[in-house]
């Protein structure tokens, strides 16, 4: 569905630049739908169950289809050997309702690179597993920045410590603010490690299959790529006389 826009006051542009950065834009489809995913370990019932799990479902859904990352730790557990969806975004502030984030068209003809509006956010996309509630797994998507999406790279093409999704193979991620700017931790973890140093129970290999089947496919879009008319709205204010 569409995103509604309404938008401010204009701004000065800088001169188009000569090299603009360009998103490493899969092809694909029109955008998927996308949503958390939840798969539940099983036991045995209580009174409130019922209750708990109000918050934890609504919390894999919707708004919440996305990993937060915290000052905790969160151990993770990746369901690919990498990302399905790349892409760079503009940032419009001059957009009052809806999504300031634009997704970058990725190539020359992008009408907000042609201006000199550079796409400034990076995003790589992977489906994991959240085991911050050890006992209720989620399926996230992880929108992770240039540093660690090169970080998982290097893990990915290492014989030896990839790939991604080896079957003994999790990670825990972690952020931490110094100053103005938030720095990014990701380290790997043996399933073997897992109950001693976090106290988490690996996934069984059911849960794991369960969640592998509604991964999504490469080129699947999170963030919706808008047609010219709606990006040639936006370039209209812009570049509209004072």
């Amino acid at each position: 569905m569409p995103e509604s826009r309404t938008y401010g006051r204009r701004r000065s542009l800088p001169a188009k630049a000569d090299n603009v950065p360009a998103a490493v834009t899969p092809a694909g489809g029109p955008p998927a739908v996308v949503t958390g995913r939840v798969v539940a370990k099983g036991g045995e019932p209580t009174a409130m169950a019922g209750w708990d799990d109000v918050d934890k479902v609504a919390s894999a859904a919707g708004g919440d289809m996305y990993l937060k990352v915290t000052e905790n730790r969160t151990v993770i557990k990746m369901l690919a050997d990498g990302p399905f969806d790349v892409y760079a975004s503009h940032w419009i502030e001059e957009i009052e309702e809806g999504s300031k984030s634009v997704r970058c068209w990725g190539t020359p003809e992008c009408p907000l690179c042609a201006i000199g509006d550079k796409a400034k956010r990076f995003s790589a996309c992977f489906d994991a597993v959240s085991l911050e509630d050890p006992d209720y797994p989620v399926m996230k998507v992880w929108e992770a920045g240039i540093k660690i999406a090169r970080q998982l790279k290097d893990i990915a093409t290492d014989s030896k410590r990839g790939p991604l999704d080896r079957a003994d193979l999790y990670f825990t991620i972690r952020k931490e603010t110094k100053k103005k700017s938030v720095e990014y931790t990701l380290e790997r973890v043996k399933e073997r490690d897992l109950d001693e140093e976090y106290g988490v129970t690996p996934l069984s290999d059911e849960a794991l299959a369960a969640f592998v089947a509604q991964r999504h496919e490469y080129g699947d879009k999170v963030k919706e790529t808008l047609d010219t008319e709606a990006m040639e709205e936006i370039v209209g204010l812009l570049m509209e006389d004072d």
